[in-house]
């Protein structure tokens, strides 16, 4: 694990000397608390879209910096996936937490077609879960890896600031939030939860990419 993440901040590093060519910064690292143990996940942001995540593919591709690096990495891993996403317009910009705070990440694998049903839904049941304004991190879907697939990132000071702040909003705004579970529960397959811890590492900028390793 020691040599991962010294690994894993060299290539941060290594991407972080390469602005002028390569498009895209490091948004957040995280190590799972609680899931699937030794488990990271990074998260990065790009500018310009397609055409710059293709530049920064074929410049990496010809890096021997970066080649050097990921056969240091290659050995330190048992599994490793990539993901892209866009960010829910609805949802609120990335902003600065303190260091000590916990992350949420709630998986939702939605049926086919039911995308813009979820996203309907959510833009008014953020109003009414991000109560105290500071909960609410990030929300995602994807376009490149598991289709249909939505990332709600949640911050809190604590375990125990987690579970006060959903047992507020239940009981504030209970039959709204209940209806709100009745009407996506049906669009859900399955979903998961993990909670992360941010890595000293860890810059605070938006992204959305999300990489599992």
């Amino acid at each position: 694990m020691d040599k991962y993440l010294k690994t894993q901040e060299t290539l941060i590093g290594f991407i972080n000397s390469q602005k002028d060519v390569l498009h895209g910064e490091c948004l957040g690292n995280f190590k799972v608390l609680i899931g699937d143990q030794d488990q990271f996940v990074h998260i990065w942001r790009y500018e310009g879209g397609y055409s710059a995540i293709d530049e920064n593919m074929r410049f990496l591709e010809g890096s021997q910096d970066y080649k050097l690096i990921m056969k240091d990495m290659a050995p330190l891993l048992r599994s490793r996936e990539s993901e892209f996403y866009l960010q829910f317009s609805f949802w609120p910009e990335v902003s600065l937490r303190q260091p000590s705070h916990i992350y949420e990440l709630r998986s939702y694998h939605l049926k086919p077609g039911t995308m813009v049903e979820w996203g309907n839904y959510w833009a008014k049941a953020i109003k009414l879960r991000d109560y105290q304004h500071t909960e609410a991190y990030m929300g995602l879907f994807s376009q490149i890896g598991e289709l249909y697939n939505v990332k709600h990132v949640w911050c809190y000071e604590s375990m125990e600031a987690r579970q006060a702040a959903r047992e507020v909003v239940w009981q504030a705004t209970q039959d709204q939030w209940q209806e709100i579970v009745a009407r996506t529960v049906p669009l859900i397959r399955r979903m998961s939860s993990r909670v992360l811890q941010p890595l000293p590492v860890s810059t605070d900028r938006k992204s959305t990419r999300l990489n599992s390793s």
